[in-house]
């Protein structure tokens, strides 16, 4: 067995339809599909602003997102789900009219929103009203089917609002291209509380088969890379939903104004990383850097309010990023070598990835117990090339490689020894998931 099988897309989608027209009536109705994102190297870097950085995702072949939406007059966005967990929602474009003030600053003053799907929707209607400076009037309707476990680090969020983004500006007629949605998306997921970069979007926008996107934060450059699928797979093992409370909000919030603001203004002090101190509380850097602060303030304001006097970590959280600098860059000159054989391209890339969990959960802290077990049964399987959180981490999903024929066997290893211990069927949940590098956002016919 190769591939855990999935409905195919047109199966998919003429269930899907049934469902659509059950809710919204008949009409036309449009389809887009935006795949699941996995980042092979460049993990917590694409909100750095002091270092060049860059990413190496790809969107999954096999797993995707698909919204069937059609447009409607009225300004109102209408949802649901063919996964019963989320309840059907509906709001008005209006609700996020943004007079005289810029993004950040709109978002800043409202108050945080509960928790809800329906906020990464939300996040991209009210960005986009507010670039089209709130002259949109159309609305839709819109059902989502998707085989991207939720809340599993393999981006269903950002694939949510990178499709609903997409709706909206079909909807009024607006024209982009996918490389300028994605840099929308990713803003527009701010309302959602999070503070971090392109990394998600750009790999579910831009995605194209058999290549992995190289994207370099610091200028939003992107390139392709091939990447093998022929003999290799790569299996996303799902432990538990990443915790996206406040008190993980805050400490991913935390980690993107180190990366974004504390580490650039202590460096303008001393110009060498190693002169770091290991950490710095907010309090300190107000008497050290009162504009860094004051921007600190505004774009992460429940982090000042509640970790004024928490020190945070510095010199660790910069390892890490250099770390991932040198492996990406490591990477991309493997899967560009044409002197070395498949196998030890896909082997060595292996190790990288082994090198990357280590510094998230050793330098990054976003490990945790549950991920730890999945990736050392993983780790267990004698063709396991490599294995790492991948994600924004604090639970989520365990990202592998390994060759094609052993794909089976490692599923078998890992229900029994992981999901079967727990009470879980993790084929039968889709839990696992198997991928090959696919295409990235697209409507289809």
């Amino acid at each position: 067995m190769s591939r855990i099988p999935q409905p195919a897309a047109e199966q998919r989608v003429q269930s899907a339809l049934v469902r659509f027209r059950q809710l919204y009536g008949a009409g036309l109705v449009r389809v887009l599909r935006a795949p699941a994102r996995l980042n092979i190297l460049g993990e917590h870097v694409d909100y750095v602003s002091y270092l060049p950085t860059a990413s190496l995702p790809f969107g999954s072949h096999e797993h995707a997102m698909l919204m069937l939406w059609r447009a409607r007059d009225d300004g109102q966005v209408r949802g649901a789900s063919i996964n019963a967990a989320f309840a059907p929602f509906a709001f008005a474009l209006q609700d996020g009219a943004q007079k005289g003030r810029n993004w950040e600053e709109w978002l800043t003053a409202q108050p945080p929103p509960a928790a809800h799907w329906s906020n990464y929707v939300k996040g991209a209607c009210f960005f986009a009203q507010w670039q089209q400076s709130n002259e949109l009037t159309r609305g839709f309707d819109f059902l989502v089917d998707s085989t991207i476990p939720p809340r599993g680090g393999s981006s269903s969020s950002s694939a949510l609002t990178v499709l609903a983004g997409a709706a909206l500006r079909h909807a009024n007629q607006i024209a982009f291209d996918h490389a300028a949605l994605a840099q929308a998306s990713a803003r527009a997921e701010w309302y959602c509380g999070t503070r971090g970069g392109a990394l998600d979007h750009t790999a579910i926008c831009l995605a194209e088969r058999g290549q992995a996107v190289l994207l370099d934060h610091a200028t939003g450059g992107t390139a392709l890379v091939p990447l093998p699928s022929e003999g290799y797979r790569w299996v996303t093992c799902f432990s538990h939903e990443a915790d996206k409370g406040n008190g993980v909000m805050l400490a991913y919030n935390e980690r993107a104004a180190v990366a974004r603001l504390l580490i650039p203004a202590l460096l303008a002090e001393q110009p060498s990383l190693d002169a770091l101190p290991p950490a710095i509380t907010l309090a300190e850097l107000a008497r050290r850097q009162p504009q860094a602060f004051a921007e600190c303030e505004r774009l992460f304001p429940a982090l000042v309010r509640e970790r004024r006097d928490m020190p945070l970590k510095l010199f660790d959280r910069a390892r890490h990023h250099q770390g991932e600098a040198r492996r990406v860059r490591a990477a991309v000159g493997l899967l560009r070598a044409t002197d070395l054989m498949p196998d030890a391209t896909m082997r060595r890339l292996g190790a990288l990835l082994n090198a990357t969990h280590e510094s998230l959960r050793d330098l990054y802290e976003v490990s945790t117990s549950e991920v730890e077990s999945l990736r050392n049964v993983l780790l267990t399987d004698p063709q396991m090339y490599g294995a790492r959180l991948m994600g924004g981490g604090f639970g989520g999903v365990v990202l592998a490689l390994t060759a094609e024929e052993n794909v089976a066997a490692l599923i078998e290893r890992v229900q029994h020894d992981w999901y079967a211990p727990r009470g879980r069927d993790g084929v039968g949940e889709g839990s696992i998931m198997v991928s090959t590098p696919g295409a990235g956002l697209k409507e289809l016919q």
